[in-house]
């Protein structure tokens, strides 16, 4: 077997080297998986690696080559939960104190063959596993991810498959939202992807690809075989295919037909659009709608990575809207406030200076000072652009300043700041006098000549000229007039004109377009009362149509639900749902009921388990959501499903209004703690995929006792323990970096005062490193993750007693009182503060009266003018010369745990405010009235009187 092996070594030596040299001609890298072994010959070497493995005095580095391989085959598994786990099951005999070596293995495979390194902040948390996961190019978790990603873009593909191979890559890459980071550092590798993406969809097989054949095949061939994933790409195939051969018959001219001269550039629509919602008899409440940013994010990666990353806000609609707010489909907002006419109606938290010149041209809406609106059937008025009115319509003219005057208008209700409303109905017959009314409030009158869509419904149509299609979709428009014409006269953009004989009046004539790319087009359209009439008459009017690709649909789904639902922050992670960081909302029709249920996934899309978080009826605001979730939280779950799994989705349920589901996401850590459940008890287990050369320490600190950390054995956790009753913080660490985990469970002693455990301290030592142990364990508590019943209120009280023995330590014990009744609520709220400010000595009282008063403003005031701000007032009032006030900002800064610090600098930074204890109590003040509703108001006129 010995030698087998040895053959098999030096046959992966020869074929490497020829890959490599290959390769190394286009400076491409070579792949582990790229070994070229069949099945059988990829089973026949690991039984033999596991005999020879059993044998004594076996050097392991005499089939490098072998393991490399053994260790890729492994990574193509890997599903995202336990490599090593596999691995050592896969090959029993391994060692853990071996690991290292695969990483020297894989070192040298880069050094000889030109293997690709791995990068990023993946590959540096998983030093070791990065290797063969990397080598193993698509693992099976991350099929799946890529499938699903080629769905949604696959309207957009079309055009796409003849770029080049990486640029193919890099549109893929910048255009997956979502997903792992592992997923995102798969996409990093262009040219690879690109040729995936190629071969999945059986187009230009003839390209020179990036890995051998043989393994384009095999992952293909898996992804194929995955459930969800093989629907996914055989819609993204179906549907590319349907393009291309609509492409095909397009270039096929049509004689007669009515074409546009040229492909217009296709560019996103972002013009917001106002709408008036009738919420009462003669009272209105406008809206704006943001359409999808979407196409805007495909123009650059830059600007799709700014929209995912930066915050913005809508004029008019007070705060800030969350990163990719804009990218997730049309968006509405109430206005309080008239947007200013010529200015962009968003505005970004981070200057951009291509979003501001997109914006700046189309980000606006009419320039004004009266913006007319026609009121539908439905209670709500629309826009019109044209400023066209129709005899019998009814409508809503908003101004700025002073209204035209108009006789047929009576005054209406808006609200909103800075316009002022009427609405008036056109009678059927118009007179003279109205008609000069009419101009001169600069509005026009149509005449009786009606185009709208017939046939298949568009899929907008504002009545007043502006409709919307899709790509594959033939237009159709029927004209009608009531007064003798001879003709029409047609034409689309800048195209060639074309003449249609017009029917009796009140007969309509029906025109139908050829499908239309995707973009902005205008039909315009003239008429003439007789032959000669052409050069006299000017073109009647417009119709606009917007042309758009079809949105992604998911076979067995609707095209669109009865329910909005939105999320904050838009990408939540599964950690954000479970410690309650999420906040949902669901508009629908009120008093219906929908369901909202928590499902959690593994690493290849299974279900583990699913908990229905409520029953809730419309409309579902934050608080109700907020009730929901923590009626939720106090429930006693199954924890081994959440620690496992690898993903989840909030799924919204409202029946035959449709379900929408909402992925979390969650990054596999180098250490992750686990539950294993058997037959009597629970077990805690620790998942252990980090490098084995940096020391690993485990410990555990009871709720008792939370200062207190007891060293735990690695092996005994690695096996599972059973946690100690009532629970408590476990805590892995190894370098800089750290897994923690608050595990609580229902066992109690002492009846109902058993809930919350209440710790000992111990005894108080009154010196800064005393205040140093404190901070760290309010950062490790505040940080941890939660699982088990009541984990989340036993830990808030820890926090809690924890910072009242920091501040007992460094401001004395009245302030630790004072503090505590201002957090229970036992006193009014100015009664607290007062206690507070009672605190400071008489010197420093106007100081402390000062930073109470305003605490809002500091609170939301920038880092530096924060700082700049506290140092005027600590020399203003003789508390401190303002270059030793920094230290107290940052003290409170990292108590928040807002800013990192090592331990050395945490105790300088202690140390300085040591003999200081007004700014140190000067910035809690801040900390703990800033965010709070209420405003203190000293009875004292001397404070007031500051």
């Amino acid at each position: 077997m010995s030698a087998e092996l040895g053959q098999l070594q030096d046959r992966l030596e020869h074929h490497f080297k020829a890959l490599s040299e290959e390769r190394g001609q286009r400076n491409l890298p070579v792949y582990a998986l790229e070994h070229g072994l069949t099945v059988e010959e990829l089973e026949s070497m690991t039984n033999g690696l596991k005999r020879r493995l059993g044998t004594g005095g076996y050097t392991l580095s005499t089939h490098w080559l072998l393991w490399i391989v053994f260790a890729t085959e492994q990574g193509y598994d890997y599903d995202g939960d336990e490599y090593w786990y596999t691995f050592g099951r896969r090959m029993p005999g391994w060692d853990h104190g071996w690991r290292p070596y695969i990483r020297s293995w894989f070192r040298r495979f880069q050094r000889d063959y030109g293997g690709l390194r791995p990068v990023g902040p993946w590959a540096s948390n998983f030093s070791i596993i990065a290797w063969p996961i990397t080598h193993s190019l698509l693992p099976k978790d991350l099929q799946s991810q890529l499938a699903r990603s080629l769905y949604n873009l696959r309207y957009n593909l079309v055009a796409r498959l003849n770029l080049p191979v990486a640029e193919l890559g890099r549109y893929v890459a910048r255009m997956s939202y979502g997903g792992s980071s592992r997923y995102q550092n798969f996409l990093q590798q262009e040219a690879l992807v690109g040729s995936i993406v190629l071969a999945l969809l059986a187009h230009r097989a003839e390209v020179g690809v990036t890995i051998i054949p043989a393994t384009l095949e095999r992952i293909v061939s898996d992804l194929e075989r995955a459930r969800s994933a093989r629907q996914w790409l055989h819609d993204t195939r179906k549907a590319v295919e349907t393009a291309i051969i609509r492409g095909a018959a397009r270039n096929v001219s049509v004689h007669g037909g009515l074409q546009n001269s040229r492909e217009p550039e296709h560019k996103p629509s972002i013009r917001p659009s106002l709408v008036l919602r009738q919420i009462r008899t003669d009272e209105w409440s406008p809206t704006i709608e943001i359409p999808s940013f979407a196409e805007v994010a495909d123009l650059a990666p830059e600007l799709g990575e700014f929209l995912r990353t930066t915050r913005c806000q809508v004029a008019g609609s007070p705060g800030w809207r969350p990163p990719g707010w804009l990218l997730n489909g049309s968006q509405r907002r109430t206005l309080e406030l008239w947007p200013a006419a010529g200015k962009p109606v968003l505005s970004f938290q981070k200057p951009n200076a291509v979003m501001e010149h997109l914006l700046a041209g189309e980000g606006t809406i009419r320039s004004g000072p009266t913006w007319l609106f026609r009121i539908g059937p439905d209670g709500q008025a629309m826009e019109v652009l044209s400023r066209l009115i129709r005899p019998g319509k009814s409508y809503v003219l908003v101004a700025r300043g002073d209204l035209p005057s108009l006789s047929l208008a009576k005054s209406t209700s808006i609200i909103c700041r800075d316009v002022i409303a009427v609405r008036f109905h056109v009678p059927a017959t118009l007179s003279d006098e109205l008609i000069s009314e009419f101009k001169k409030a600069d509005l026009s009158i149509a005449e009786t000549i009606r185009v709208w869509p017939a046939g298949l419904a568009a899929r907008a149509w504002d009545g007043e000229g502006a409709t919307e299609w899709l790509e594959n979709e033939s237009p159709v428009f029927a004209i009608e007039h009531d007064h003798p014409l001879d003709h029409y006269i047609l034409s689309l953009g800048a195209g060639p004109s074309v003449r249609i004989p017009a029917k009796p009046p009140g007969e309509p004539t029906f025109v139908k377009l050829q499908p239309l790319a995707p973009g902005n087009h205008v039909l315009g359209i003239s008429v003439a009362r007789d032959t000669n009439d052409t050069a006299k008459r000017p073109v009647e009017g417009v119709i606009s149509l917007t042309v758009r690709r079809p949105n992604p649909w998911v076979s067995g789904t609707i095209g669109h639900t009865g329910l909005i639902v939105s999320c904050e922050p838009p990408f939540p992670t599964l950690d954000e749902f479970w410690e309650g960081l999420t906040q949902l909302s669901v508009l629908g029709p009120a008093g219906r009921q929908v369901t909202v249920t928590i499902e959690l996934l593994d690493g290849t899309g299974s279900r583990l388990g699913r908990e229905q978080v409520a029953q809730l009826t419309l409309p579902l605001g934050p608080d109700s959501w907020r009730n929901a979730f923590t009626a939720f939280a106090r429930v006693e779950k199954q924890p081994w499903h959440y620690l496992g799994a690898g993903a989840g989705r909030i799924v919204v349920d409202g029946e035959e209004l449709g379900v929408v589901h909402i992925a979390l996401s969650r990054d596999v850590a180098p250490l992750r703690w686990v539950w294993q459940d058997t037959n009597r008890t629970t077990h805690l287990r620790l998942v252990d995929d980090h490098d084995a050369e940096t020391p690993l320490q485990v410990t555990f600190t009871s709720f008792e006792r939370p200062v207190q950390a007891i060293p735990l054995s690695l092996e005994d956790v690695v096996t599972g323990i059973e946690p100690p009753s009532p629970g408590g913080l476990f805590v892995a660490t190894y370098g800089d970096k750290n897994e923690a985990l608050v595990v609580s469970s229902r066992k109690i002693s002492g009846g109902l005062s058993g809930l919350l455990i209440e710790p000992d301290f111990g005894e108080m030592l009154v010196e800064p490193k005393e205040v140093l142990a404190l901070i760290k364990a309010i950062r490790i508590w505040s940080a941890a993750r939660l699982t088990g019943a009541l984990a989340a209120e036993r830990r808030q009280n820890i926090v809690l007693r924890l910072e009242e023995r920091l501040y007992d330590v460094m401001l004395g014990p009245d302030w630790a009182r004072a503090e505590s009744k201002l957090k229970n609520g036992k006193v009014s709220f100015d009664i607290a503060v007062k206690g507070l400010l009672d605190c400071f000595d008489k010197r420093h009282r106007a100081f402390a009266f000062i930073l109470a008063r305003d605490a809002h403003k500091h609170a939301h005031a920038t880092a530096d003018a924060r700082a700049r701000e506290f140092a005027i007032l600590a020399q203003r009032y003789k508390v401190a010369p303002g270059a030793i006030t920094r230290p107290a900002i940052d003290l409170g800064e990292a108590i928040a745990g807002k800013m990192p610090f090592s331990d050395d600098d945490l105790l300088s930074i202690i140390k300085n405010v040591w003999d200081q204890p007004a700014l140190a109590a000067g910035e809690r003040l801040i900390q703990l009235l800033g965010h709070r509703p209420d405003r203190y108001s000293s009875p004292d006129p001397a404070e007031r009187a500051l």
